[in-house]
């Protein structure tokens, strides 16, 4: 009787646990603590204010707004205004009153895992668009030689001689480009940020006046192909 009892016994503690193979083990499931919505920030782009202050050829102000979509994407609007009054070294008057721009895209936070949320590097694309008026006018200039007007845009008055002023007030003009943006948001002083951005400006579509190119357009800069921007802004963002 020992013997048919304790052999069955003796069998079950010989017997090896069976282990579990690496394939059965479950993995640990990675939670996404990053919540969808992370805050608005609204700036005030201070750059294109003291630029005119410091020298500059044309003054700009800019709001923008932006959400912060887990912490990854942030779509981003911005508007502004644009005007100049300057005369170039040939004696050119360009004037443009302050005109509004808008632009619209989003940016990338390449610094998404980052668990600070205020401050990050970014990249970004932007479409940008903004019709305005513009003057184009010179003084008159006599040639001391031959009495007509010298060079252009000065044209000779064939009645009384001497030379007329090109004066063209009014104009109209519109243009669409779009930019390639890089930029840094730094947290200063609790929901105060400060931000660069780094603008590169890509003319896609123009429409000007029939006299004249313009030599300035708000939000874009000088009229060109293509162009460099900056903004430096102070941004606040909202509480939640």
């Amino acid at each position: 009787m020992l013997l048919c009892f304790g052999l069955p016994l003796l069998a079950q503690q010989k017997r090896p646990a069976p282990t579990p193979k690496r394939d059965q083990k479950k993995k640990e499931a990675v939670v996404d603590t990053i919540p969808f919505y992370n805050g608005t920030y609204v700036g005030l782009d201070l750059y294109g204010m003291g630029s005119k202050l410091l020298g500059g050829d044309f003054m700009s102000t800019e709001v923008s707004v932006a959400v912060n979509l887990k912490n990854r994407f942030i779509p981003t609007i911005e508007l502004g205004m644009g005007g100049t009054d300057e005369w170039n070294e040939t004696g050119v008057h360009y004037k443009s009153k302050a005109a509004p721009y808008f632009r619209i895209g989003v940016d990338y936070n390449t610094m998404a895992k980052k668990v600070e949320k205020n401050s990050y590097l970014y990249v970004g694309l932007r479409y940008g668009l903004t019709s305005f008026k513009y003057d184009v006018s010179t003084m008159p200039a006599e040639d001391p030689l031959w009495g007509d007007g010298i060079g252009n845009p000065s044209l000779g008055d064939d009645v009384w001689g001497g030379s007329v002023p090109f004066n063209h007030q009014g104009m109209k003009g519109s243009m669409q480009w779009f930019e390639l943006v890089f930029g840094v948001k730094v947290r200063i002083y609790k929901n105060f940020n400060m931000g660069w951005t780094l603008r590169m400006k890509y003319k896609t579509s123009a429409s000007i006046g029939e006299y004249g190119d313009p030599w300035y357009v708000p939000g874009y800069g000088k009229y060109k192909s293509n162009n460099m921007g900056i903004t430096y802004s102070l941004i606040y963002k909202l509480p939640l």
